[in-house]
């Protein structure tokens, strides 16, 4: 699992010593990842990532005479060219990244715990970053509470100022997309670590108490045992979730989607083929949110290809809902 947010945090929580912190907060042409990934330097360690492994050997330099001399760089890889002489080693990424490198004080440590914190709750949170290069670089981070989920929409990431004396970067810190998936059998418990895998909080459903045993999972996750018409407990979901109905048995999975809010959802995958849909939602004109069958079709066979093609699809789904977001703010 790539290392996110969350878990550098983490991580710095369990460091004794100090660390430094670099950023990418601007990105011109493609780049690997985007504005707002963060890596982690202390000692001789690092965790994250900023490029493809091109920039991260230089960063660990940097962040050594950063925790020496307790003064943040500002510097720039340009991964544009293909020839040996340039960074990457004709690695040819067409991108140029700016970063930032700090300490990682007792007050940034209390924001980015504040903020790790805000996140597991479902608040969104606007970091500000107010960096000055003249007479020496400086830097002031604001971390703020977003209240309202529609205007999280109206904030971007990357450098929103910039001169030859400094600049101003934001960038918005949302919740992990959670996935609710409805059947604890093999297919749906692979659904769900291929999910946590890749960045997502996870929580499993299913009648079968002997299904939900956390011991039988190698990965975290929330169970919810819907016996005893418990069922309806469950829709507790909000705009945000990703829902993937896959119990294998016609009638409880009618009860779970018959217990789901009539608001539009933002993704509901169901297992099978749409004709089966149709029944179980006892209509043949199925809203844009439901996705059936679940997945890409790329001709998958068995557990983990099926698993693939539903986590491609999601991905999708919410990456194509975020850049069109981002494009509307510009």
């Amino acid at each position: 699992m790539m290392i996110g947010f969350y878990e550098l945090v983490h991580k710095m929580e369990e460091l004794q010593a100090g660390c430094v912190a670099a950023t990418l907060i601007k990105v011109e042409g493609s780049s690997y990842l985007k504005e707002g990934a963060m890596m982690l330097f202390w000692e001789e360690n690092q965790a994250g990532m900023i490029s493809a492994g091109c920039a991260e050997a230089d960063l660990m330099e940097r962040a050594r005479r950063v925790a020496e001399d307790s003064i943040p760089q500002y510097v720039t890889y340009n991964l544009k060219e293909e020839d040996d002489l340039s960074w990457g080693q004709g690695a040819g990424c067409n991108g140029v990244l700016h970063v930032w490198l700090e300490v990682v004080d007792d007050k940034l440590r209390r924001q980015l715990l504040y903020t790790k914190s805000m996140l597991e709750k479902g608040k969104s949170i606007l970091h500000r970053k107010e960096i000055s290069l003249i007479p020496y670089p400086t830097t002031i981070n604001e971390f703020i509470k977003v209240e309202d989920t529609d205007q999280a929409s109206l904030f971007s990431s990357g450098v929103q100022f910039m001169d030859h004396e400094g600049m101003v970067y934001t960038h918005l810190y949302e919740p992990k997309p959670r996935l609710i998936v409805f059947g604890a059998g093999f297919d749906g418990r692979t659904v769900a670590e291929l999910a946590y895998k890749t960045g997502w909080m996870v929580m499993v459903c299913d009648w079968r108490p002997a299904l939900l045993c956390k011991e039988d999972y190698s990965f975290p996750v929330e169970t919810f045992c819907c016996e005893s018409g418990g069922l309806s407990k469950v829709c507790m979901v909000n705009e945000r979730d990703f829902i993937v109905v896959m119990s294998h048995n016609f009638q409880k999975d009618k009860e779970f989607l018959s217990c789901l809010p009539e608001d539009q959802l933002r993704y509901v995958g169901v297992l099978g083929p749409r004709e089966r849909t149709e029944r179980l939602l006892e209509t043949k004109e199925l809203p844009d949110f439901i996705h059936s069958p679940v997945g890409l079709s790329i001709g998958s066979r068995g557990p983990q290809e099926i698993a693939i093609s539903i986590l491609a699809e999601m991905i999708n789904v919410f990456r194509t809902r975020n850049q069109a977001a981002d494009i509307s703010k510009r």
